[in-house]
């Protein structure tokens, strides 16, 4: 009877110890962070940095392409000054892909660098939906490298150079009023303007990144 009941008190504490680590358990915020070593801190500083980069690249490339359909939007609306070709092709003719770097964080899911499921999930989604931007965009560049290029060159801004202003009437060759070049300058406008298209997501998807990683470096 004295051994049954010592059995009963032991089973007793082991059911009172659960009980109340279920209760901590079940108390805990399901948004708390574990908490991070040193090393995992470093490594999430990096990526963080990292993502800041991608930010302003992803900015640099917007701008870039603004500024292209700015010029040739002022062109097919009449608001541009009779100005020199090179003016115009001056401010179109840039390429600019996307710094792929950040992608070396696309497989991030397969590692242990860093404990936050959130984070990994966040990364992984944004890789994914940066990766199929740059792809398109470098075929937007490749097509105006392939198609405009080549009839810029042969075309070219001095192959028939202006004639003097005092000429009367005064006429001068203007590559841009070629109808074959200003449907090569439409082409060139609506890739610029897709680019300025998608940056908000991809700008949004990065702050998302980045806001996850400092709160959980703060917490």
């Amino acid at each position: 009877m004295k051994f049954k009941l010592l059995i009963s008190i032991k089973a007793g504490w082991i059911l009172a110890i659960i009980a109340g680590s279920l209760s901590t358990i079940h108390g805990q915020d399901t948004d708390s962070i574990t908490n991070i070593n040193e090393p995992e801190t470093i490594y999430l500083q990096t990526i963080r940095d990292d993502f800041i980069d991608h930010r302003e690249n992803i900015s640099l490339v917007h701008d870039i392409g603004m500024n292209i359909v700015q010029r040739i939007d002022s062109l097919f609306t009449e608001q541009r000054a009779d100005t020199a070709d090179t003016d115009l092709i001056r401010g179109i003719m840039v390429t600019r892909g996307y710094d792929r770097t950040i992608l070396a964080y696309r497989d991030i899911l397969n590692g242990d660098y860093i404990s936050d499921p959130e984070l990994k999930l966040i990364i992984a989604r944004h890789a994914a939906l940066f990766e199929g931007y740059a792809d398109v965009k470098r075929e937007w560049d490749n097509q105006w490298d392939v198609t405009a290029r080549p009839y810029i060159y042969k075309h070219g801004l001095f192959s028939h150079p202006p004639i003097s202003k005092t000429a009367d009437p005064p006429k001068s060759y203007t590559l841009y009023r070629d109808p074959e070049f200003r449907t090569i300058l439409w082409d060139r406008r609506m890739f610029a303007y897709d680019v300025t298209f998608i940056t908000p997501a991809l700008l949004e998807s990065i702050d998302e990144v980045i806001k996850r990683i400092e709160k959980i470096m703060t917490d």
